[in-house]
């Protein structure tokens, strides 16, 4: 039997799931529907006597009929598969050298490994029916419903281990998976319902409830329960009460998690419905978390369809780090997404799954390939991005200036003379301009003063906007404590929920505004009080991630912190329920550099050398291992790679970048006491840029 779903010793592979087919190397033997029966019924139920298996597949007949049928049965199924797949005299069942994937199912959900047993799609014996075997049918009947019992139960608990990493697009996907097999469940409604809410798309979730409503009126002719309807009013009016998540902590209040009602940007908001109907971009400027991402995520809903990209700590120094990141991802939603084979080889360049057989394009050599390169990726773009009203960019100043040049490229060919393309989508971008690169920096002042550019800075709220936020939670407590929310935190929008959210984790929402409050430090101090709280492996990993930053991922953790990446789950659950991490990333820069900064030194030197050896492993990006060696201490290693990185800004025509690599890795040799390399390093400058 599979019941570890480990199949490394075994030679057989049956598939019982759709067309009842046996596996071996690479020939697929069908099985004819009476042994497909015998093998489902022992993959599934285990030993039994042969003569009690004669009985369901021939009821007809007399007992010794029945056996001599079930020996021939047995005979044809030994000569067509060349083994013996079932074994026994009197007591039958499958052989130790045969798995089934109905068996697999069943072991992988017994042992919480749901994702796998989600794999496992498909009807048990397909469209085989057993009409002439009452006893046997009937078992495949309650068989099939006990096989979707399992995948209900398998996409509920991986929905909510989703849910638990901050990976709320699997999540969601989950969640409508399980609605598919389970359409008459209310808790597969209502998490979805609630998904739907906390990801910002509030008309979704209440879509997602009138159609349960619908059918539970058309098919049952009855009405949701009472705890569907509370949640959608929750929705609909902005949740009042807690739900209880399967965590060790309750689960905060939607209305924590997402405000309700956006608040006091309405100037900000006619200023942005102005630039839209002008054509221009919308950069949304201001501190951290004053809500510039928010705002920007509702306007562009209010005007249709959107797609989010966002620049990330560390992409900076990448080129086109973000442009590709953002490309694949809207490739993956897009598979069968045809291009035009120019462009195809041009995008190669960056990413070399596109290349066909021809392979990826010879580097560039002079500025018409350029010119030829920046015409595909706009192509490019206008394709991943057909039908799409706004692209809403997230923290430009951490791109790289070539990810954030597209859009004053794409800007500048649509409002240039001539023939219109087709327009592409408008821009609504997030940015910190006092962070901004002095080179991206330059473009967005060009742009505001071409008039192709509005910057709109977002202000801390006001009183007024204070105290309706707070109204808008309906939370026991909160709206009285507006005076003293506004004083403590100045209005920044994520300073209050974070205030809010420590309040209802400590029980002191309930007893008024504290009489001793954390010292000046604002949301620093809640966030290093939030990591106080932590385990000791859950805080290691949120430093490993804070010094990897956008290579962060659990395997990467694994290494650096010398474990299985199977015992990080734990840990990296913590870290989703204390809402620090979301997947891979911090939920927000804030915390990034909070938990960055209370990295001992000695400990970041230790880190950001493991993390350079773990991704020279992985042939990461140079210019981000050079930078690991650098702040571990060890600028030797440092400068291999920062030649290399030097070398493939060469290749792209970025003379004047790779040129300040050459010499910065010259300058580390030089400081090593190694001048001749540092010479032979030199040289290349003048070898190739003619310096």
């Amino acid at each position: 039997m599979a019941g570890d779903g480990e199949t490394g010793t075994r030679s057989s592979r049956v598939q019982l799931f759709g067309e009842a087919r046996l596996r071996k190397a690479d020939t697929l033997v069908p099985l004819e529907r009476r042994t497909a029966g015998v093998v489902a019924w022992l993959a599934l139920e285990g030993p039994h006597p042969k003569y009690r298996l004669a009985g369901l597949l021939w009821p007809e007949s007399s007992e010794a009929t029945a056996r001599n049928n079930m020996r021939q049965l047995l005979r044809r199924l030994r000569l067509a598969t060349g083994e013996e797949l079932v074994q026994g005299t009197d007591v039958l069942s499958l052989a130790d050298s045969v798995v089934t994937d109905a068996a697999e199912l069943q072991a992988h959900v017994q042992a919480g490994r749901h994702a796998r047993a989600l794999e496992l799609d498909g009807v048990l014996l397909g469209t085989l029916e057993f009409d002439d075997c009452p006893e046997l049918q009937t078992w495949l009947d309650n068989a099939r419903e006990r096989m979707d019992k399992l995948r209900r139960r398998a996409a509920f608990a991986e929905s909510e281990a989703c849910e638990r990493r901050g990976d709320l697009p699997a999540a969601l996907a989950l969640a409508e998976r399980l609605l598919k097999l389970d359409p008459f469940s209310e808790d597969a409604w209502r998490r979805l319902m609630r998904l739907q809410y906390v990801t910002g798309d509030r008309m979704a979730a209440l879509n997602t409830f009138e159609r349960c409503r619908r059918l539970l009126r058309e098919e049952l002719d009855t009405t949701p329960l009472p705890e569907t309807l509370a949640l959608a009013r929750e929705i609909e009016r902005g949740p009042a009460a807690s739900k209880p998540l399967h965590v060790s902590r309750p689960r905060l209040p939607l209305s924590v998690l997402r405000p309700p009602v956006l608040v006091g940007r309405e100037k900000e908001w006619a200023r942005m419905e102005a630039a839209w109907e002008a054509g221009q971009i919308i950069f949304l400027c201001g501190a951290p978390g004053v809500g510039k991402t928010r705002l920007a995520h509702d306007f562009a809903a209010s005007r249709g369809t959107y797609h989010t990209q966002e620049g990330r700590p560390g992409e900076q120094h990448i080129p086109y780090a973000t442009h590709v990141r953002f490309s694949r991802q809207m490739l993956a939603k897009q598979p069968d997404l045809v291009l035009e084979p120019w462009v195809r080889r041009e995008m190669a360049r960056l990413m070399p799954e596109l290349a066909g057989p021809e392979g990826a394009p010879p580097p560039m050599e002079h500025e018409g390939d350029r010119a030829r390169f920046l015409d595909a990726s706009c192509e490019f773009l206008r394709q991943l991005c057909a039908g799409v009203d706004t692209l809403v960019t997230d923290d430009v100043q951490f791109m790289d200036p070539d990810s954030a040049g597209f859009g004053e490229l794409l800007m500048s060919r649509e409002h240039a003379p001539g023939p219109q393309p087709r327009r592409f989508a408008r821009f609504v971008d997030t940015v910190r301009l006092d962070e901004l690169q002095p080179e991206i920096l330059e473009r967005v002042r060009g742009l505001q003063a071409a008039g192709l550019a509005v910057v709109i800075e977002l202000e801390p709220l006001g009183a007024a906007s204070v105290g309706a936020l707070l109204g808008s939670l309906e939370l026991p407590g909160a709206e009285p404590l507006a005076a003293d929310v506004l004083r403590y935190t100045g209005g920044n929008p994520l300073f209050i929920m974070e205030t809010l959210r420590n309040l209802l984790e400590t029980g002191g929402l309930a007893r008024g505004w504290p009489e001793q409050v954390l010292p000046t430090g604002r949301v620093r101090q809640l966030i290093l009080q939030r990591l106080q709280r932590l385990s000791p492996p859950a805080l290691q990993m949120a430093r490993v991630a804070a010094l990897a930053r956008m290579d962060f991922g659990l395997e990467l953790a694994g290494e650096v912190l010398e474990l299985n990446p199977l015992s990080l789950a734990t840990p990296a659950a913590e870290l989703e329920a204390a809402h620090i991490l979301r997947g891979e990333r911090f939920t927000h820069d804030l915390l990034f550099e909070a938990v960055r900064e209370s990295i001992p030194g000695s400990l970041a030197l230790l880190l950001h050398r493991r993390l350079a050896a773990a991704l020279e492993q992985r042939r990461a990006s140079p210019a981000a291992i050079a930078q690991h060696w650098l702040d571990g201490g060890e600028p030797l290693r440092a400068a291999p790679f920062l030649v290399a990185a030097a070398n493939a800004q060469t290749a792209e025509l970025r003379h004047d970048e790779a040129a300040l690599l050459y010499l910065r890795a010259a300058a580390l040799l030089e400081a090593a006491g190694d001048a001749e390399q540092a010479a032979r390093v030199r040289a290349l400058v003048r070898v190739k840029h003619g310096g």
